[in-house]
């Protein structure tokens, strides 16, 4: 190469490739003592490299001993050629022995072409891994380059995008060309360049979603506390307000609702309801609800009743039970829903039909004269200090059929 050549090559390389300039300096010095040891056959070829970035020079040097008598010119000089470089050299020194590229033919510096490139694409291919790692959990944009069973095959620029079927939003169909949004959980560098797979039905691809619409999630005012989803379909985000003034199930919602209808349309058509959160777990579930309006909501045995108006048994339960199901996950307890009239014609056992200690009986009968379910039996049962885990276990198996009529 020329000395414009190897100046131009290397700035090229470094801006290209985005490398920094003093790691390809050292690939290309690496790269030719490599391909001058392989031309030797000798691992341990004793020879340094060295390139003069002012004048664009490379220059080679072998390290060789000085000697009387030269049996391997390879690894040896002569004493009275050594003085001629270095006066004061004795021999058993070693001296630096320049050589010219020229005198090692062309097969060197393609074999030192294909070393350097191959340097140069792995640690391009360590920092793009490394850009995308920084990028777990964020969004990045990509076009669609290929479909098929496997999933979806997207260009990322220097990196390969793969969204899994299982990573995909069932009803959406992906074009070849267009251009897809997707979150980054994970980064793999197994093939020829790093692969990035992406989800659109990650419940943190719908919060970043809220983010870049909702200014004041990321000022912090407005908290994400939960998300749940059924991609596509539904969802459901528990937000709080950190700041009074400002109502966070608004903020997110927008003017006429126009923020969660550009994140809906992202999502092909998701339905996403904001749910204002409570430190109240009944109170929590509630709101979980909507847009149902619970008459009731009663905790018992683990889980919790949600009493509606008749008309709105299918408003509460949803599609497909969707938001009963989904308000269960987000609180963190299963909700059953129950119409009024249901609840209201629900079958009272007097205590005095239930199979019970005289003693036991007598105690419940000071708190009511009837029971509905088995459910409230235990919880009044668990209530009478004398009796112990195992005693109300066989009690409420004595009458497990009682409720079962």
């Amino acid at each position: 190469m020329k000395t414009f050549e190897i100046l131009e090559y290397i700035d090229q390389i470094t801006r290209l490739r985005r490398l920094e300039r003093d790691f390809v300096v050292e690939s290309l010095k690496d790269a030719f003592a490599l391909a001058i040891k392989k031309y030797f056959r000798d691992p341990a070829f004793p020879v340094e490299v060295d390139i003069d970035l002012r004048e664009g020079k490379i220059k080679i040097w072998v390290i060789k001993k000085v000697v009387n008598e030269v049996k391997n010119e390879k690894y040896e000089i002569s004493y009275s050629e050594a003085k001629k470089m270095k006066p004061l050299v004795v021999p058993g020194e070693s001296i630096k022995v320049e050589m010219g590229i020229d005198s090692l033919g062309r097969g060197v510096v393609y074999r030192m072409r294909e070393i350097f490139t191959k340097k140069i694409k792995e640690a391009e291919k360590e920092r793009i891994y490394k850009d995308f790692e920084t990028k777990i959990g964020g969004i990045v944009r990509g076009i669609v380059q290929k479909v098929d069973k496997s999933g979806v095959y997207l260009g990322l620029g220097r990196a390969d995008g793969f969204m899994p079927p299982e990573e995909q939003i069932k009803k959406e169909k992906y074009r070849i060309g267009a251009e897809v949004r997707g979150l980054v959980i994970s980064v793999e560098t197994s093939g020829r360049r790093p692969v990035v797979k992406l989800s659109r039905t990650h419940p943190d691809f719908l919060r970043k979603l809220l983010e870049l619409e909702v200014p004041e999630i990321l000022e912090g005012i407005v908290e994400i506390k939960g998300i749940v989803r059924i991609p596509g379909e539904r969802a459901k985000v528990a937000v709080k307000s950190n700041d009074p003034r400002i109502d966070a199930q608004g903020a997110c919602i927008g003017i006429r609702g126009s923020r969660i209808q550009i994140i809906t349309r992202e999502l092909a058509g998701e339905r996403i309801d904001i749910i204002p959160w409570s430190d109240d777990m009944i109170e929590f579930a509630k709101n979980a609800l909507s847009p149902a309006r619970p008459l009731q909501m009663i905790e018992e045995d683990g889980k919790i009743i949600a009493v509606v108006a008749d008309e709105e048994i299918k408003i509460a339960k949803g599609t497909g039970s969707q938001n009963v199901q989904l308000a269960s996950k987000l609180v963190g307890k299963e909700i059953w829903v129950i119409s009024q009239s249901e609840w209201e014609g629900r079958k009272k056992i007097p205590i005095e039909e239930l199979n019970l200690p005289e003693d036991v009986k007598a105690e419940l009968k000071r708190e009511t004269d009837g029971v509905f379910s088995l459910p409230e039996l235990r919880g009044r049962l668990r209530g009478i200090k004398n009796l112990n885990e195992s005693e109300i276990k066989k009690i409420l198996s004595n009458n497990k059929e009682k409720f079962e009529k």
